[in-house]
């Protein structure tokens, strides 16, 4: 890097369009890999604070930190963590490169709300956490451990996903970056065996994260001042209900966050899948018509969830009902059974039954997967493979449904993979479900074929997707 702060042309292979942010170790870069022929955010920490930092030492200290993100980062392949592509070294500059992230940190977020005077809404900052949880539970498996979660390093997408970053003091396995007794992670958001020096597990993890759903919720961070008085108080006290804080948020979310903020790691959350079920199971519970809410009481260190009973239509088979919950439960947990005969039991048609229950899968893969799995069944119904309680018209009528839209012009199964295919060019995986949204929702085979063209951004695409759409239509025998 230039001694006069000039911005490089290259790092590595990787072309330098523009500086995305500047900090004291080093600069963040908006850069393209002429390789793959995509965006990537370079981040990079300088030579002579590796030098300061580590006593003439490039190995050890910031530098072996700097390292450890690229490696606890890059073993991680999911959609609420960022994705770290290459460690590399350029003259006197060492780099990362990552995912490109357009958005701001969840810190930028709460400043905003902060100047504004107003709290983030409830059901977006539920809707942030439930992906952190995702994130954590797939590091966690993957044996990384952040140990430093917080605000500032958690991203938050144009499209309102929630991202973890920054995995530099993250511990790997049996990682001995740091001693047992050094003191890592930012004061505010520690948990207690962080600052006495104890083991550490998953725990510490979704102590931090509490401190950031309350700080979410409330707009006010539960443990502050000096760096001695946080410790004290995070060791020591408990903060105040969050309800105390902003009257009107439910007593299951003051219940949750006491459980997760508790001093000692086995009175909290057993993990971040835990977590998330019982979080599932509430939101459900919130979402319900019922006017019979019941609460979660917790008892010892496992939430009990008392749902209320919801019975299958006649209209679906036990089959159908026995797949759905399956499918689903590899996704939410137990609260599956719960999530999917209260939607059976008030969707009229596959149509409605697939918007009560897509939105709870955490990934569009899995959506899409999902919706697959029903048009699959709903075909064996109407086959007369599945019909336990169903009328074989009603059940022609739910196949209908589930494979083209209420259009008198039908959008045959090859019709569908096509646009998809086509789709996927400009979208990738998330071609699956905006093809059968649109399918489910468009008027006509014109509506289907034009909600299509604008799910691509770029007006130049829409033209190409238009014209690979046409050729389609009219390749298609039920078109011509």
């Amino acid at each position: 890097m230039s001694s006069s702060g000039e911005i490089p042309a290259y790092l590595g292979r990787y072309r330098i369009d523009r500086v995305l942010g500047r900090g004291a170790m080093g600069i963040v870069y908006l850069a393209f890999d002429p390789h793959i022929e995509r965006q990537v955010a370079l981040k990079t920490i300088r030579g002579d604070v590796l030098d300061v930092a580590d006593g003439g030492s490039a190995t050890q200290g910031l530098s072996a930190r700097f390292l450890n993100e690229a490696r606890a980062a890059g073993r991680l392949a999911h959609p609420n963590i960022v994705s770290v592509y290459d460690y590399g070294e350029s003259d006197e500059t060492a780099f990362i490169a990552m995912e490109y992230v357009q958005g701001e940190s969840l810190a930028a977020r709460l400043a905003q709300h902060a100047a504004a005077g107003t709290l983030i809404e409830p059901s977006r900052a539920l809707g942030w956490f439930t992906q952190l949880l995702d994130g954590l539970e797939y590091a966690h498996d993957a044996g990384v451990i952040h140990r430093d979660i917080k605000p500032a390093n958690l991203l938050i997408t144009q499209r309102g996903e929630c991202k973890i970053t920054d995995f530099g003091i993250a511990r790997i396995d049996t990682s001995q970056l740091t001693r047992a007794d050094a003191l890592m992670g930012t004061p505010n958001y520690m948990s207690p065996e962080q600052f006495t020096g104890g083991p550490l597990d998953a725990r510490a993890d979704l102590f931090s994260a509490a401190v950031v759903l309350y700080e979410i919720m409330t707009g006010a961070c539960p443990f502050v001042g000096t760096a001695s008085a946080v410790m004290r108080h995070i060791l020591d006290d408990d903060p105040r209900l969050p309800s105390e804080l902003v009257p009107g948020l439910p007593a299951y979310l003051d219940a949750m966050l006491m459980k997760a903020l508790a001093k000692r790691p086995e009175d909290r959350f057993a993990s971040a899948r835990e977590w998330r079920e019982n979080l599932m199971g509430r939101i459900a519970l919130d979402q319900s018509d019922d006017a019979d809410r019941t609460i979660i009481a917790f008892a010892g260190p496992v939430a009990v969830l008392q749902a209320p009973s919801f019975e299958p239509s006649s209209r679906w088979s036990t089959t159908l009902v026995a797949q759905l919950e399956q499918q689903l439960a590899t996704h939410v947990g137990p609260v599956a059974s719960f999530l999917v005969r209260r939607a059976t039991s008030q969707a009229q048609d596959v149509a409605q039954l697939r918007e009560r229950l897509t939105r709870h899968f955490r990934t569009d893969a899995a959506r899409a997967d999902f919706n697959e799995l029903l048009i699959r069944l709903s075909a064996d119904l109407a086959n007369g493979r599945a019909t336990e309680s169903a009328s074989s018209s009603r059940n022609s009528s739910i196949a209908r449904l589930a494979t083209q839209p209420p259009s008198p012009l039908p959008v045959t199964a090859t019709l569908l993979q096509e646009v998809t295919r086509s789709l996927a060019a400009y979208l990738g995986p998330i071609a699956k479900v905006v093809t059968s949204r649109a399918a489910a929702n468009a008027r006509d085979i014109d509506d289907f074929m034009e909600r299509i063209t604008a799910a691509v951004p770029d007006p130049k695409d829409q033209d190409k997707l238009r014209r690979t759409l046409a050729a389609i239509r009219d390749q298609s025998p039920q078109e011509n």
